[in-house]
């Protein structure tokens, strides 16, 4: 027990706030103003895409209109009626190409966010390291990180406290013992 208090006396425990020091790097304030930028040029495309749509959407009305028409001869309603079903197959075009655009778009955005973000987190984790090996830290925790957002709260660890070993002896210590039992 007096070993045990003594070299908890000695352990150091620091803690970090990995989003904070994320939301407040520079990199990070810099990738987020150029992500914004290709965001709001995907988000210009999206919209005069939209616009083309509802310019083909007015035309393909048009047609319809004429299709119905009791003015125009029959020939020239049914030329309106295909040229309408012309029409409405390039919107149906059009519009799977917009949902593919923006669907791909997100995709894109998101993994290049996460990709750069994680690249972001190694080097607060490097500083992190440096840090601890200075103030001979035993133990660094992010008291960020929650369950389930892939990070580990554990940031560094001198590797005297891993029980890995102990734990893998003991683990495999009935080894044999549940065949011979079940005989």
């Amino acid at each position: 027990m007096a070993a045990a208090t003594a070299n908890a006396a000695e352990d150091v425990i620091l803690t970090v706030k990995v989003d904070e020091a994320l939301n407040k790097y520079y990199k990070v304030e810099q990738f987020l103003s150029e992500m914004e930028e290709s965001e709001t040029k995907a988000r210009e495309k999206a919209t005069a895409m939209e616009t083309e749509i509802n310019a083909q959407v007015t035309v393909f009305e048009e047609l319809r209109e004429q299709a119905q028409s009791d003015i125009l001869t029959e020939e020239a309603r049914k030329e309106a009626m295909q040229d309408g079903q012309a029409k409405a197959q390039e919107i149906q075009a059009k519009d799977q190409e917009l949902r593919k655009f923006l669907s791909e778009t997100q995709r894109q955005f998101a993994a290049r966010r996460q990709q750069q973000l994680n690249l972001f987190y190694q080097d607060i984790a490097e500083v992190v390291n440096e840090i601890s090996e200075e103030r001979s830290a035993t133990l660094v925790i992010d008291i960020t990180a929650r369950a389930g957002d892939g990070r580990a709260p554990v940031l560094y660890t001198d590797g005297s406290y891993d029980i890995t070993p102990e734990v893998i002896t003991r683990i495999n210590a009935t080894k044999g013992m549940e065949e011979e039992a079940a005989e």
